[in-house]
């Protein structure tokens, strides 16, 4: 039975996906909130083949709409408040909201792709450089609007202005590609990560960063994260 999600408590999707060991984990999304819930350590037990058909999901949701994160979710499972944690990855920080019993936790999409080592924060002197020509995004983490014009972080949430490049997804699914294969063995014909990147096809980065014009069709707010994982599956997955 599906869940409610933890921040505006309509029926979460179960999602089953493959694990480590070749089995089945089944995780449930909010794809309105951008949310995903974990059960204890569901994350770290995902396959690598997984966590790029969950990138692939992610950007297949970004017309779905998107809700503004409640800033104190419940717990599915015993509605107690979740509390917030920071975490750390070879690529920086992350953060989620966890449940003080032991339940799960859960993430924006923005964060766990952080925390699979997809997106990084904005240097100062890039975030300096995207003010000249943008003035308002969409916090990638919780979906609130973000004024450039004097904010440095998420007003709502606190999160860091993310976002997702060429060179973050290329080794991120460079190293996801060598663990996929040793877990599979190198006669499987199926490797999943080698038929969605090939690195030695990728194209040169431009001079001018793509984060500085993220323009979407449709208009409206941009967001940096969708931005980057449109261009990510346009230049990286065939």
């Amino acid at each position: 039975m599906p869940i409610p999600c933890a921040s505006c408590a309509v029926p979460m999707e179960v999602l089953p996906l493959s694990n480590h060991l070749g089995g089945v984990v089944e995780i449930d999304v909010c794809w309105p909130c951008h949310v995903i819930w974990f059960d204890n350590l569901e994350s770290t037990s995902l396959s690598p083949a997984s966590v790029i058909d969950l990138f692939k999901r992610i950007h297949d949701a970004r017309d779905k709409g998107r809700n503004t994160v409640s800033l104190t979710p419940s717990c599915p499972g015993c509605s107690r408040g979740l509390s917030l944690t920071n975490d750390i990855t070879k690529s920086g920080r992350f953060s989620y909201h966890r449940c003080p019993t032991g339940h799960g936790r859960l993430i924006s999409f923005a964060q766990f792709l952080r925390e699979k080592q997809f997106v990084r924060t904005l240097q100062p002197a890039e975030l300096a450089q995207m003010k000249l020509t943008i003035k308002q995004i969409r916090c990638s983490s919780c979906g609130g609007p973000v004024d450039l014009t004097g904010d440095t972080a998420c007003t709502h949430c606190g999160a860091a202005i993310s976002v997702l490049d060429e060179e973050a997804v290329q080794k991120a699914l460079a190293g996801l590609q060598r663990a996929d294969s040793a877990t599979r063995g190198p006669r499987d014909p199926v490797a999943v990560a080698d038929a969605l990147l090939d690195t030695r096809r990728a194209p040169p980065r431009p001079a001018t960063p793509w984060w500085t014009h993220p323009m979407r069709p449709g208009g409206g707010i941009a967001d940096l994260v969708d931005v980057g994982i449109d261009l990510a599956l346009s230049r990286f997955f065939r």
